[in-house]
């Protein structure tokens, strides 16, 4: 039974109540019950009619504050018959339901509300109810209804208040991804200064830098150092030549001195304590050689056909220790519309529905993930989303692995403005439209990720509303011509 199916229960029930006791003093004579419950049986009905009257007002006020239309349209306060009419009102369910938040079914009341309206109901029920009354559990009734306790009004607060914050608040698994996207903000940002500082190349003018959007940035507990947060590169050593970098960004634990103990200094007969505290220092451990260049040991690990592995740890970059992975040659990147151009007259070419929606997922969180650093200085879309092309058998077979592209230029970062913040509203939006794949039959191109109209809508991923408008449509010559507009 439903909250609201209980309140009109009592509110039907207590009338019936109130009126058989009436029925049964009356029978007895004033004096015979007087002389009997000693005044108990007076108290009751009188804690009764306070009850009931309190009930009535609360439940008067729910139906106001759940504006329902039968109580709305009364002129003045509505009686309790009414009160108990409007609940058996299916509407009423309803309404209550969206004002408090919770289902609230009801059964129908009919016979315990017809009840209560009959007339001469104290003569019926005489006929119909048989009951004593112990005076010493008449005493204890009394006591406990003259008990101060919850109303139904500070009940029906409790619960809607309960229910916004149940709307409000964050689920642990939300909790847990917030943290760990500021962590990976915190550590974009820094590698990008770091990589400013470090670019000491003269040898060509391609000083850019492409960043990998990963749909989850990972941290491998099982490792015994300090969690790391990993960031993967590439960027151009020469004219058609692209070096890959993979980054750990640890959380910096300061290195620490040991302390010196407390001295007891005399002075003039008095002992006075003193201490000294070493400064922390949270750059690389002396251990680890600190990179000057990225150009000279990028082509070294190149030329050793290694991945260059670095460790980011607050704002110095070192060599790290871990294992190195063999490097692929990657020669050129092409941009998603490029890609969607080339692979438009081949099906077999074209990316399936499950890499699509990888890619999606992809763009998606490294939304989340870098909005309000520098890495989306510059619109995401289909011309700024790049796959980088490696050569293998001279074919050219691209990797679903989307990047972006950035240039290394330090005066980004005092120039840069974060993007405005994410809506929940804009985010879950979003990443529905680009989850589906949508397919067009009259040209047969089906590399796309989203309708004409949303490749329209989301052009530029920089709009006060926007979470990652990824600028893709099912015809690739109506995507490149679109992919060049703002709003």
């Amino acid at each position: 039974m439903s909250g609201l199916e209980v309140a009109g229960v009592v509110l039907g029930v207590l009338p019936l109540v109130i009126t058989a006791l009436s029925a049964y003093k009356q029978g007895k004579g004033v004096l015979a019950s007087l002389r009997k419950f000693r005044g108990l049986l007076d108290d009751l009905i009188h804690q009764l009619q306070t009850q009931k009257t309190a009930f009535y007002l609360d439940i008067l006020d729910l139906l106001r504050e759940a504006r329902v239309p039968g109580i709305l349209q009364c002129g003045g306060d509505p009686t309790e018959e009414t009160c108990a009419n409007i609940l058996l009102d299916a509407k009423t369910g309803t309404q209550v339901h969206d004002y408090l938040g919770h289902p609230a079914p009801k059964d129908d009341l009919s016979n315990i509300i017809h009840a209560s309206k009959m007339q001469n109901a104290s003569l019926v029920l005489k006929g119909r109810l048989k009951f004593t009354i112990d005076r010493k559990t008449l005493d204890a009734l009394v006591k406990d209804l003259g008990t101060e306790r919850y109303s139904l009004g500070k009940l029906i607060k409790r619960v809607k208040t309960k229910r916004e914050w149940e709307a409000n608040e964050l689920t642990n698994s939300s909790t847990t991804l917030t943290l760990a996207f500021a962590r990976v903000r915190e550590s974009a940002t820094l590698l990008y200064g770091t990589a400013c500082e470090c670019w000491a190349c003269e040898h060509h003018g391609l000083h850019t830098v492409m960043i990998r959007l990963d749909h989850r940035i990972g941290t491998d507990s099982t490792k015994k150092t300090r969690p790391s947060t990993d960031l993967g590169l590439f960027f151009p050593i020469k004219e058609s030549v692209l070096q890959g970098i993979e980054v750990a960004a640890r959380v910096a634990e300061p290195l620490r001195k040991p302390i010196v103990k407390f001295k007891n200094i005399h002075n003039d007969g008095l002992e006075v304590p003193a201490i000294t505290v070493t400064e922390a220092c949270d750059r690389l451990s002396p251990a680890r050689i600190q990179i000057k260049s990225i150009f000279d040991d990028a082509q070294h690990a190149r030329n050793q056909g290694q991945v260059l592995a670095l460790e980011l740890m607050s704002d110095a970059l070192g060599l790290s220790d871990a294992k190195h992975k063999p490097h692929q040659s990657y020669n050129i990147s092409t941009t998603l519309t490029g890609f969607l151009k080339d692979t438009a007259p081949d099906e077999d070419a074209r990316m399936n529905p499950l890499n699509e929606t990888l890619l999606t997922l992809n763009v998606v969180s490294s939304a989340l993930q870098l909005r309000p650093t520098v890495w989306c200085n510059i619109p995401w879309n289909s011309m700024s989303i790049k796959f980088p092309i490696p050569l293998e058998d001279d074919l050219r077979i691209p990797v679903y692995t989307p990047y972006v592209e950035l240039a290394v230029d330090a005066g980004l970062l005092q120039s840069h403005t974060c993007s405005p913040e994410l809506t929940t509203t804009a985010a879950k939006t979003t990443m529905l439209e680009l989850a589906i794949p949508a397919k067009d039959t009259t040209s047969q191109v089906h590399g796309g990720l989203g309708s004409k109209e949303s490749a329209r809508r989301h052009a530029n991923m920089h709009g006060p509303d926007a979470c990652c408008h990824l600028l893709v449509g099912a015809k690739h010559e109506q995507i490149t011509a679109s992919s060049c507009q703002g709003h």
